[in-house]
């Protein structure tokens, strides 16, 4: 009976996707994980570095495939690890690590130290997986969200032919069922927030600003941080029909989507939102900003404002939850269809089968 391939599989944090990933390559072959802790002490990350690489060095001679979650400086030595032992490495790509928004300070192209191992990442990965194709070369955002320039790893890379393909996260219709049909006016937006910067990216300013317009319609934000919240209120001034949820558990964020018409994804930056594809599975109507993997999440299930302007996407609200319930179901399908997590399986182990048979 031929060896099972050892897999090498480093991360920042053990987030739904990550997790998801794991099961999926568990299934493959013996699965060798390091937790490289994010911080922002510099002794701590030289701590990080120097346990990463006495784990690389007592690792890579049973490595058959390095699998590491984002282009930064956690998957930096295992790139150059497996340049030197010659085993293939794929890189997964989310957002922030193809991405350049200097306005909001947002992006690895935007730090100094970083961006030079990202791109080493970039460059020097033997595939990269990026959760949308926009990652790789976009125009950014539409004319008037934000920096009207291209973006993405080829525009950030001049001269950027690695070899890449789009593998969107995948999402289990099991996990996020859709019900009720008929819905009160409340729309839900979600995001973990606890300043200003990350309440921008997100677009919260405009939900906050287009709840004004719509006081028939109930407005909610889940995510933010209970501490950062009076501050919002004193920044924008929001109405009454304005909620505000502190960070709720991920079961619970899908009764908060079955009681919500629409879910509005205003970002300025994102990958392929999870909160948007698992709000659509829930049957909420998407309304989102025409930034990289959100109009291709959508769809022709919902709606994509093309302007920042709290009255066009109040307009895309109402129509929204106007043309419920026919288009829940349509919203729910297209994530079955086009993002299930059966097909990110079938696709991920044909993907890494090929490559552990280099």
């Amino acid at each position: 009976m031929p060896k099972k391939p050892t897999i090498l599989f480093i991360h920042f944090g053990e987030s739904s996707f990550v997790k998801e990933d794991l099961r999926i390559l568990e299934s493959l072959g013996e699965i060798r994980i390091f937790h490289f802790h994010a911080s922002k002490s510099g002794l701590s990350l030289l701590k990080n570095f120097a346990q990463q690489v006495f784990w690389l060095l007592n690792n890579m001679p049973d490595a058959d495939l390095i699998y590491c979650w984002f282009s930064d400086y956690h998957s930096f030595l295992p790139t150059v690890f497996s340049k030197w032992f010659g085993v293939p490495s794929i890189t997964v790509l989310g957002g922030f690590d193809c991405n350049k928004i200097e306005s909001l300070n947002y992006g690895i192209f935007c730090s100094r130290w970083r961006a030079p191992l990202g791109k080493y990442v970039l460059k020097n990965s033997s595939l990269l997986l990026p959760v949308d194709r926009t990652l790789i070369q976009t125009d950014s955002v539409a004319k008037h969200w934000g920096e009207a320039h291209p973006n993405g790893v080829s525009h950030n890379i001049p001269g950027f032919n690695n070899n890449w393909k789009a593998l969107p996260t995948g999402y289990d219709p099991k996990a996020w069922e859709a019900s009720p049909a008929q819905r009160e006016k409340i729309v839900s937006t979600a995001a973990l927030c606890s300043n200003h910067r990350t309440a921008l990216i997100k677009g919260w300013d405009l939900f906050i600003e287009t709840s004004k317009l719509l006081p028939d319609f109930t407005f909610k934000i889940v995510g933010a941080d209970p501490k950062f919240v009076p501050k919002l209120k004193a920044r924008y001034k929001p109405g009454e029909n304005l909620e505000f949820i502190p960070p709720v558990a991920r079961h619970e964020l899908a009764t908060i989507y079955h009681q919500s018409s629409v879910y509005a994804q205003l970002s300025r930056t994102e990958g392929l939102p999870n909160v948007l594809c698992e709000a659509m599975m829930c049957g909420c109507v998407p309304v989102g900003s025409p930034v990289f993997g959100i109009p291709h999440g959508i769809g022709d299930a919902g709606y994509t404002v093309h302007k920042p302007d709290p009255k066009e996407i109040a307009s895309s609200i109402e129509k929204a939850h106007s043309q419920s319930p026919s288009l829940r179901k349509k919203a729910r399908q297209r994530i079955i269809d086009e993002f299930s997590l059966e097909k990110r399986a079938d696709r991920l182990r044909e993907i890494v089968s090929k490559m552990v048979q280099w």
